[in-house]
Parts: structure tokens; sequence; C-alpha cells
């Protein structure tokens, strides 16, 4: 088999469904694993693996050979001061080795997958809930946020090469929902929280959801069709954090949380979250931290519209992928969609 996909990241939540969506559809690819045995066991025979890792500039220019397509998904997703240097190292000095990489084999097409989260805008805007495009990447890093930072930063290290002439495109994700959501993300452990009754608050935060399934025909749509040195948002629609949870209670008979904390206990926790992540031997990642923490006080809404325009994109309603992410964390089989959708405000776009 002649791969001509190399995909990093593909053993977790958005990688897994894009393997399989582009195995599926008869495509050669090729993956970057740092566990070859669990790629193994997850594909099976359907693709050619490349042990190494993306701070391995010799292994990553082994998966970048013979490529045409890359889809750079593979990162470290945690949050805590204690990770910072882990982050920033996989993140952003392993973005640029693949970048490097990619330059040197021609490579035809780059999606780099950030998230969407990064983006923000002046607090001096006339809407107090503003609805962010691709055009609100902010000049100056975030701050406090190690895992955003890095993203911020890869982005600013991909710009650099599409305008030295590398065809790199910029995806950036909300947050993805649907069945399998194995490590989990923090919208699955959201969702597996609230089914084991921890949950007894919540605060007033503004998301975005979008089925993992549609990220992964999006993200297809994007190396097809989108254009070099863009950003598309594959977003999809915005929730307050109550009306989801309303939903959730909704779908399973559970209570759903009535108390709304104010921001300040929040923060104050957050201090001692991180203390706590930094003396435990054996923390992958901070519940609680600062990082955890200021995010819980945004309002992060965001337009697909230049994602629909351009590539066409159209996702499904997210209540369909929240189904299965129950189902997922409940060990159900998948259900059959019902027909009854969520709330959209004035201040909501789909």
């Amino acid at each position: 088999m002649v791969s001509q996909i190399l995909i990093t990241g593909a053993t977790g939540f958005i990688g897994r469904q894009l393997t399989r969506d582009l195995v599926s559809a008869g495509q050669p690819v090729r993956i970057l694993a740092r566990n070859p045995e669990k790629a193994r066991s997850l594909f099976g025979e359907t693709i050619e693996i490349v042990a190494g890792d993306l701070c391995d500039s010799q292994s990553v220019k082994r998966a970048c050979a013979g490529i045409s397509t890359i889809y750079h998904i593979g990162g470290i997703y945690r949050f805590g001061i204690r990770h910072r240097r882990e982050i920033y190292q996989t993140n952003i000095d392993g973005t640029e080795n693949l970048l490097a990489a990619a330059a040197a084999a021609q490579v035809e097409k780059i999606v780099y997958v950030s998230s969407a989260s990064v983006l923000t805008r002046p607090g001096c805007s006339s809407h107090p809930w503003p609805v962010l495009s691709e055009t609100d990447f902010p000049s100056h890093p975030p701050r406090f946020s190690p895992y955003k930072y890095s993203k911020w930063a890869a982005e600013r290290h991909a710009l650099a090469w599409s305008s030295r002439g590398l065809p790199v495109v910029i995806a950036s994700l909300s947050c993805p929902i649907g069945f399998g959501d194995e490590a989990p993300t923090p919208t699955g452990q959201m969702i597996d929280d609230f089914i084991r009754g921890r949950f007894p608050f919540y605060c007033r935060v503004g998301l975005n959801f979008v089925n993992v399934s549609d990220v992964s025909a999006g993200l297809q749509l994007t190396a097809q069709a989108g254009r070099v040195g863009e950003r598309y948002l594959l977003t999809n629609q915005n929730l307050w954090l109550k009306e989801f949870l309303d939903y959730l209670a909704s779908q399973t008979g559970l209570p759903s949380p009535r108390l709304c904390l104010p921001h300040w206990p929040v923060l104050a926790a957050s201090c001692f979250g991180e203390m706590a992540d930094l003396l435990g031997p054996r923390s992958q990642s901070a519940r609680v931290c600062m990082e955890t923490a200021l995010q819980l006080r945004s309002v992060q809404f965001f337009s697909n519209a230049k994602a629909r325009q351009e590539l066409g994109w159209s996702p499904s309603p997210v209540q369909s992928g929240i189904q299965q992410a129950l189902a997922w964390f409940r060990q159900e089989s998948v259900p059959e969609l019902a027909c009854d959708t969520l709330p959209v405000t004035k201040s909501h776009v789909r």
C-alpha cells in the first residue's frame, strides 16, 4: 500500500474518526504513532504505521516521505502549569518539526488542527457576548494558559511557513462531541461527571459544540478546498453551559444543577488545584487550575459561516452527538436520534 495521507494524533478522539472515515472511503493512510501497538489494535492492517514522535525530527521525516496531504491533529491536551514544558515541546516544537519535514518532502497540502479557544475580541466590543470569527486571532498570546498559548504559537508557526510558500491551512475546532471519547476530552468529562452525579453547580460560561463526525468531514473539506494561509472555524452550536446541562437532564432523567456559582470561588480553588497537580506524582492534567478557571469565566460563541460558504461544510445538529456521547459513557449501543432540538437564543448561531 502506497500511502498518500499522513495523520498525526490518529489514536485520539478526532484522529480515530478521521482515520476510519478516510480508510472507509478507500484512501491510503499512514499515521505517526508513539504507540504502534495501540494503533494496530484500533485500525488493524488498514493503515501504515510509522513509529515515532513529533519531537523526534527523524521519525517525522520518515513519516512525511512520499506524502501528499497531512492532517496534523497530534499534540498534548493537558491543563496546569506543571505540564507546560511538555505541552510546549510537543505542540510548538513538534509542529515546527512537522512543517519543516513537510516542506522538505514537498507535501501538497497541510491541515493544521488548532483550537478555536485561542480566538478573542477586545473587551470594548459593543456586544457583551460577541460571536467570534476567523479574524479574531489575537496579536498577543493568552496568559496563564499553557495549552492555549501552545496552540496560539503553533498557529503563528504555521502562518509563517505559509508565507514562505508551504501550503498550510488552519482548521480551528471547538468542543468535539460523540461516541468513542475514550480519554476523555473536557467535553466528554463533563458528560461523564453529569452521569455520575458530580455536577452540583454550573458557571455562567458560553461554549460551542460540534459533532466529531462533522469535524472529520470538515477536515477533509479543508484539505480539498481550503485556501492556503486561511483559517476555518469547524464549530457548530453555541450554548450556555446551563442549556447543555439541561439537555443532558432531559435525555437521562437526572437532575440538572440549579446553583450558579460565581467565578471567585472557582478562581480560588484553581490555586489549590495547581498545587495538587504539582505535588501529584501521577497527575496527567489538572481538573481545576488557572487555565480551566479562566475558561469558566469566558463566553466563546463562534460563527462557522466561512466554512459553510467556502468549503460547503454542513454540520448536523449537535443533539445527535450528545446522545452518542451519552451512549458511550453509559456503555450502551448508539441510540436512534431524537427529533427534539437544543435551544438557540438570539446571541447564538448554528
